[in-house]
């Protein structure tokens, strides 16, 4: 549904929003949270669809009861033209018909977000920086009961623990940065529709939210309404409760994990590899997690590399230098601690990660590769075939799922085949012909498959065996920055 908000009276709409909810506005855990905090001053996100809509009214019918100063945001990711820029418009109008103060952003001319994670990253971005600009404690956001289901469903093909199953939690804290809030968890996504039209409320629709070809929306239109046909149930309310259950369990275990390995919540430099090898690894990969995220290093390692650390502790050898990004995780018989990459160093080379699909590394030279799955249209499958894609910082490749990478540095016999080349050579001969200084090369990532067959080197097209075609639907995007200067 779409319409324009001159005619509305949102406060009313609001009051009439409430009434048909009584007692069962906003989720309980959250209003309890609200109403003992110090500060109640709430950034809403607002989309303009229905959910973030219903929210805000919501909101604002409780804002005098619980104290709450509201901010209205909306971000423009800029992806439909015209609609788009009728989203922002129409939150605009929005805020003010609650009298509230209304801020935005919008995605950089140069930032190519064609993939549902960056989009995500890039929004969450700005919500952040405008929270603590406008000094809020909390993010409001209007997922609702069904957002469940759909994350745990995505979260499961890509593998993950009671924490991420646990998503999306009422009331989210993250260290040093606001607190993420939804209040319409236990609310049904066709209830808030339904009261949005009994009280004359409009909202925007998004047009992309029919594209199947983004894996959200082909859970919701084709694999829920089979499973929903295959169980003869609704699921929804069971993911909701499995949800709640699974944070239980998370709180429960990180609640341990901090009896048993104080130093590592603490930020200690240096942990007992003893006191960690006997634990239960959901125990100790809670601990390493807030050691490694104590010290700025959990950005650089990928579920992969994480699996290999823990192995590491628990086995049998006694010495060990793991790359983690900027550093390296050492281990001796006793004891596990960081040290920083010396980059002047004369032999450096990248220590082998290994990375899934959905990771995302910093490497030892301090740049940064990411890997993310991708669905591909007509209009992005062109630009990548024309060669719009930058090969310096950029790869497409064709993907079926369930593969590992090893990201490593290069090796004398390295033979590697990129896009349009008549045929393989040695990688080092590549690197004369594009006159690459010897000490770059060192610092170059070089990605292959978990059996050796390279599949792409920052600089160059990706391999001639992984290029995708026009029938191509499902890719891999990796994309490559430089944090240090070679």
């Amino acid at each position: 549904m779409s319409h324009q908000t001159d005619t509305v009276d949102w406060l009313k709409v609001a009051s009439s929003i409430r009434a048909r909810f009584e007692g069962r506005g906003l989720d309980a855990g959250v209003s309890v949270t609200l109403k003992r905090a110090h500060s109640r001053r709430i950034l809403v996100a607002c989309s303009g669809g229905a959910d973030s809509v219903f929210l805000l009214c919501m909101l604002a019918t409780y804002a005098e009861a619980l104290g709450l100063e509201l901010i209205v945001a909306h971000y423009n990711h800029r992806w439909r033209g015209a609609d788009s820029d009728g989203d922002a418009a129409f939150v605009e109008a929005l805020a003010k018909g609650l009298s509230y103060p209304y801020l935005s952003g919008e995605r950089p001319e140069n930032e190519a977000a064609f993939t549902e994670t960056t989009a995500r990253a890039l929004r969450l971005d700005f919500l952040r920086q405008t929270a603590r600009q406008q000094n809020c404690p909390w993010i409001a956001f209007g997922h609702q009961m069904d957002d469940i289901l759909e994350t745990q469903l995505q979260r499961i093909a890509r593998g993950c623990g009671a924490e991420g199953l646990a998503a999306p939690r009422p009331v989210a804290r993250f260290d040093g940065q606001p607190t993420h809030v939804r209040p319409l968890l236990h609310l049904r996504a066709g209830d808030i529709r339904m009261a949005l039209n009994a009280c004359g409320a409009p909202w925007r629709e998004d047009g992309s939210n029919a594209d199947i070809g983004i894996s959200r929306n082909a859970l919701r239109h084709e694999v829920i309404p089979h499973l929903i046909e295959a169980l003869d149930r609704d699921p929804a309310h069971g993911a909701a409760r499995s949800r709640y259950l699974l944070e239980e369990d998370a709180a429960a275990l990180d609640w341990m994990a901090r009896k048993c390995l104080p130093a590592a919540f603490s930020g200690s430099s240096r942990l007992s590899r003893e006191e960690m090898r006997h634990l239960p690894h959901a125990l100790l990969r809670r601990g390493l997690s807030a050691w490694l995220n104590r010290h700025d290093l959990i950005q650089s390692v990928g579920a992969s590399a994480m699996d290999l650390l823990l192995n590491a502790i628990c086995g049998k050898k006694q010495k060990h230098r793991i790359s983690a990004g900027i550093a390296y995780i050492m281990m001796d018989s006793e004891e596990l601690w960081h040290e920083p990459v010396d980059a002047a160093e004369g032999s450096f080379f990248l220590e082998p990660i290994l990375i899934e699909s959905e990771d995302s590394v910093i490497l030892s030279s301090g740049a940064y590769l990411k890997m993310e799955s991708i669905r591909l249209d007509v209009v992005a499958c062109n630009r990548i075939l024309q060669g719009e894609v930058d090969c310096q910082v950029e790869a497409v490749i064709e993907f079926q799922g369930g593969q590992s990478f090893e990201i490593r540095s290069w090796q004398p016999g390295d033979r590697f085949r990129p896009i349009g080349a008549p045929g393989s050579k040695k990688l080092k001969d590549w690197f004369i012909d594009r006159q690459i200084p010897q000490k770059e090369r060192k610092w170059l990532p070089v990605v292959t498959t978990c059996a050796g067959e390279i599949v792409w080197v920052p600089g160059f097209p990706p391999a001639e065996s992984h290029k995708i075609s026009k029938q191509t639907k499902a890719a891999l995007r990796l994309t490559y920055q430089t944090r240090n200067s070679l």
